[in-house]
């Protein structure tokens, strides 16, 4: 007769963090964001965490995507320094870079939480964190949102292209706003049900009890998360000689 063994989480092999030390070094990226100044090698190492992030975590089309919109940006503004554009090409060129610079790199190491993040551990993480279950709820719904509702506009995508309607089929120059009407519509009808569906599984998993939960998964703090810590505070102390 077979023993009953215990069940015990997977070990995460490669480079794992705490979702802790994610939220915390993702308030720690946009206020040095919002504190820099004209540095660039500084505001190209807040660009790169979250390249090299995606890229451990095996999702490379963002990485790349945002890498080349990277190197774009700094490629407009060397032209724009040497080379004097007429006014109206040189405010966009700013104002595209300024967004690379500025905004994207909080944007993307939070497309990097809610990829590599599951919502087991974002639970276990806001519980430890004596988070209350009002905030916990709505957000770990968030989390199974966004890739299911990815996954729904792939759907309707194939659905679309099945009966011919996309650009530049005969379909569409006849009714160009069919494109919208097909894509839209079933789109809004999904994320009612899907919401739906998603807060009842929550709740059927005893999110909302009045009774503490129990959970399997033990997070703790290992060396990743140790050389994050160092890298925020060799960043911020940076950030602040910058600015005396």
């Amino acid at each position: 007769m077979e023993e009953n063994l215990l069940y015990r989480p997977p070990k995460h092999r490669g480079l794992y963090l705490d979702p802790r030390t994610k939220l915390l070094f993702l308030f720690v990226l946009a206020t040095l964001l919002f504190l820099l100044h004209e540095n660039l090698p500084l505001n190209s190492i807040l660009v790169l965490i979250p390249i090299l992030l995606l890229l451990s975590d095996h999702q490379y089309r963002p990485a790349w995507i945002y890498g080349g919109l990277f190197i774009a940006a700094v490629l407009a503004k060397e032209f724009d320094r040497r080379m004097e554009f007429p006014y109206l090409p040189a405010m966009l060129l700013g104002l595209l870079s300024e967004l690379i610079f500025r905004f994207f790199p909080v944007f993307m190491f939070g497309y990097y939480i809610i990829k590599s993040t599951k919502p087991n551990e974002f639970i276990s993480a806001m519980e430890l964190w004596h988070i209350p279950e009002s905030f916990i709820i709505p957000v770990s719904v968030v989390f199974r949102f966004v890739p299911t509702l990815r996954e729904e506009n792939h759907s309707i995508g194939n659905a679309m292209r099945m009966r011919g309607i996309r650009f530049g089929t005969a379909k569409f120059w006849k009714n160009p706003t069919m494109i919208l009407e097909y894509r839209v519509i079933p789109l809004m009808m999904s994320v009612a049900k899907i919401g739906d569906e998603l807060s009842a599984a929550a709740l059927s998993r005893g999110l909302g009890g009045s009774k503490k939960r129990t959970c399997l998964l033990e997070l703790h703090f290992g060396i990743y998360d140790a050389g994050i810590a160092v890298l925020s505070g060799v960043l911020i102390l940076w950030t602040l000689l910058e600015r005396v």
